[in-house]
């Protein structure tokens, strides 16, 4: 990312199921020395939640995933490890696609709206959150949530980022001359 959000980070980590397309979980880095740390939360949330272990984790060969760390953890929790080749995105092609597709709607998002850079982080989680909600051609035209856990998602609640709000703050919070 070429600009630090509002809460210091610079980087985001997604991880990405390929049956259904959801993207589980974005974590957001101040640096990349984070992704091991934030994978063992992530297979802890996960295997929590699904009751499934992780079998296979595909990645690229950066240095965040290929240290000795990694390596010998994955090894003793028997997740195989798949590395697509260097300057060969291709083949991981989904999580390559989706990250390019999040960032484009980042972008526009905020230029849209004319807000600052540095809310990428805020424009990120909103994409993530809609996209898993909203259909999909390649999965018949079903929602990755709904193809995870077989119930359509609610969107109603659902508003256009960046618009103006309004939150209501207790009397006992503030004095006579705040707004």
């Amino acid at each position: 990312m070429s600009a630090t959000s509002l809460r210091g980070y610079v980087y985001y980590l997604s991880f990405n199921d390929d049956y259904s397309r959801k993207t589980w979980i974005i974590y957001f880095l101040k640096s990349k020395d984070e992704v091991f740390k934030k994978f063992k939360e992530f297979k802890a949330i996960i295997e929590n939640l699904s009751e499934r272990k992780i079998k296979i984790l595909r990645s690229d060969t950066g240095g965040e995933f290929t240290s000795n760390e990694f390596k010998y953890f994955c090894k003793e929790v028997e997740i195989k490890r798949e590395f697509s080749t260097p300057y060969n995105p291709q083949q991981n092609g989904v999580a390559e696609r989706k990250n390019n597709t999040i960032m484009e709607v980042v972008k526009a998002m905020i230029h849209d709206q004319d807000l600052p850079m540095h809310l990428w982080e805020e424009a990120t989680r909103t994409v993530v959150y809609v996209q898993n909600r909203i259909s999909h051609r390649a999965l018949a035209n079903k929602t990755q949530e709904e193809m995870f856990t077989g119930v359509k998602p609610e969107v109603s609640h659902l508003k256009i980022f960046g618009s103006l709000v309004y939150i209501h703050v207790p009397k006992d919070k503030r004095s006579k001359l705040d707004p």
